[in-house]
């Protein structure tokens, strides 16, 4: 279940543009994203570094404002807080809303941050 303040759901384009622009001043970003196996529903601060079109090595990586995007396609960040140190995946369709966080971030362990 959706919480009543996240009803309305974001057009991905937006979610897109919100992204992009925090990935290239360094900034984090929220995402509300849906309950995974790992996570429970809610909002997630997350440092922006690409969008594939899959998971893992498969995934092409695009450029934002020069490939042309979907919402199947994949979002890498690292959620701050995190145990683990790798990239989470996130398919952008799931992505319900996204707003700056606005705190600044130093690319981990040399990943490149592609916006």
């Amino acid at each position: 279940m959706v919480p009543k303040a996240v009803k309305k759901i974001m057009d991905f384009r937006d979610i897109l543009a919100i992204i992009a622009q925090a990935a290239q001043n360094k900034e984090t970003v929220e995402i509300y994203y849906p309950k995974t196996a790992n996570n429970k529903a809610g909002w997630r601060e997350v440092e922006p570094y690409s969008l594939t079109t899959d998971i893992g090595p498969e995934g092409e990586h695009l450029v934002y404002g020069q490939d042309r995007l979907s919402p199947g396609h994949i979002f890498n960040g690292y959620t701050v807080g995190s145990r683990d140190d790798h990239c989470d995946s996130f398919i952008i369709s799931k992505i319900k809303k996204a707003r700056p966080a606005s705190h600044k971030f130093k690319p981990r362990r040399g990943w490149k941050v592609e916006f």
